[in-house]
């Protein structure tokens, strides 16, 4: 028999793919939503985080939770009250899985999380490896307290792991889109100073990381996501454009004008974040992708 995994967020970005791959890997995938009845060729199960409601079937026979459960961190201006959604909407949504746990007889044995390099903060050159501790901001507030939300897990005898995701590049949607469209309009240059370190992964590898913990009952702690080459924002840039064939300006645009567009917010393209993926690279996870520009000639074709 297949073995059940639940998804959270599983109508998001990283959860449409991650979804897909399960079930072409033989998984019987079931996820998480406000209205169970528009999804297709799924099962799902109705939930409201805010209501604190969720249908208790839900965990039925399922083995592994993936919670990637999350408002967009990049939608709208970060004012107080759309911090704390971004917040609870991390926290809140497992817990109330855990507290569903915590009342049902359940099978389940393992939590995968997402979480993000953003809990480093804006480190400068420093190198981050799972081991450094948690950054200033929001950014790096958010993520801590996602990831104590998540690590509650351990308490209930769970197997709990959690990928700290770089700069996230996929086929379509994303911010490698948003890149994508400077380049064609000949808009290419550095942001801000453009020597701030951009920690990127490619869809694929992401995807195979989940897949790999699945499997992987030694895979636990905290995890880098990030291919082990990251590169400074210049030559992010530099290279999509040489990629598609568009010219780079060695113009800079201001950090000023991105905190005066963009207000704290801004820190999500000047942060520097220079990670390790040594650890997951140790555990028996093997990258298919390392080159920036080889992942961009796979993502652009």
């Amino acid at each position: 028999m297949a073995k059940k995994i639940l998804v959270t967020g599983g109508t998001g970005l990283v959860g449409n793919m991650l979804t897909k791959k399960l079930q072409d890997q033989g998984y019987e995938v079931s996820i998480m939503t406000r209205s169970p009845e528009k999804v297709k060729n799924l099962k799902a199960f109705y939930w409201d985080i805010k209501k604190q409601e969720i249908d208790e079937k839900c965990l039925d026979g399922v083995e592994t939770i993936i919670h990637l459960a999350g408002e967009n961190i990049a939608d709208g201006r970060w004012t107080d009250e759309r911090k704390k959604a971004l917040v609870s909407s991390r926290t809140e949504s497992i817990g109330l899985i855990y507290d569903l746990m915590k009342r049902k007889e359940h099978q389940v044995k393992t939590v995968l999380s997402a979480s993000a390099v953003g809990i480093y903060g804006d480190r400068g050159e420093e190198i981050l490896d799972e081991t450094s501790k948690p950054g200033t901001g929001f950014l790096a507030h958010c993520c801590e307290e996602w990831e104590k939300a998540v690590e509650q897990g351990t308490d209930l005898g769970l197997r709990v792991a959690k990928f700290r995701i770089g700069l996230l590049l996929t086929p379509k949607g994303g911010v490698l889109d948003i890149f994508k469209l400077m380049v064609k309009t000949f808009t290419a240059s550095k942001l801000g100073s453009g020597e701030q370190w951009f920690p990127w992964i490619h869809s694929d590898d992401l995807i195979g990381m989940f897949l790999w913990a699945v499997e992987n009952e030694d895979a636990k702690g905290v995890y880098n996501a990030t291919a082990p080459n990251p590169v400074r924002n210049k030559e992010f840039t530099k290279t999509l454009s040489d990629v598609l064939h568009r010219p780079f300006w060695p113009f800079a645009i201001p950090k000023a004008m991105f905190k005066l567009l963009m207000g704290e917010k801004s820190e999500l393209v000047l942060m520097s974040t220079h990670t390790k993926a040594d650890k997951i690279i140790k555990a028996g996870y093997t990258f298919k992708f390392l080159s920036l520009k080889t992942a961009l000639e796979d993502l652009t074709r």
